[in-house]
C-alpha cells in the first residue's frame, strides 16, 4: 500500500517535522525516501519510507541506511501504526559485510 497523505502527516509528527537525514526542518519540501531503495527491491510502503529534503534524499542515493539511521528509524516507529518493513529488521540483524545478502533474502521471502 503506497504512502497516503495521512501516513505522511504521521511521519512528519514522528520525525518532529525534521528531515530524517540532516535533522533540519523539512516543511513543505519533504520528499519520500525509501530506506531500502526501490532500485534494489525496496517496497513503496510507509514501513520503508521516511521524509527527507530532496537534496538529502539525492545525497543518500541508493545506499542502505547506516546502523545509526536504522536505530533512529526503529526508535521512531516502535509504537507507530506505520510499522517497520521486515527486510529492515533483517538488515539491522545482519553481520557486517552481509547487509545486502540479508536484505535480498528478506525481500525474496516477502514475495
Amino acid at each position: 500500500m503506497p504512502v497516503t497523505p495521512d501516513d505522511a502527516k504521521l511521519m512528519d509528527v514522528l520525525q518532529g517535522g525534521r528531515c530524517f537525514y540532516c535533522g533540519e526542518p523539512v516543511g513543505g519540501k519533504a520528499t519520500f525516501d525509501h530506506l531500502i531503495p526501490q532500485a534494489y527491491g525496496g517496497a513503496d510502503i510507509p514501513a520503508n519510507v521516511v521524509l527527507a529534503h530532496r537534496r538529502c534524499n539525492q545525497r543518500k542515493g541508493d545506499r542502505l541506511p547506516s546502523p545509526d539511521e536504522l536505530d533512529r528509524f526503529f526508535a521512531e516507529r516502535r509504537a507507530s501504526r506505520l510499522g517497520i518493513w521486515p527486510p529492515l529488521r533483517a538488515l539491522r540483524a545482519a553481520e557486517e559485510g552481509q547487509e545486502w545478502i540479508a536484505v535480498a533474502r528478506a525481500i525474496s521471502q516477502e514475495k
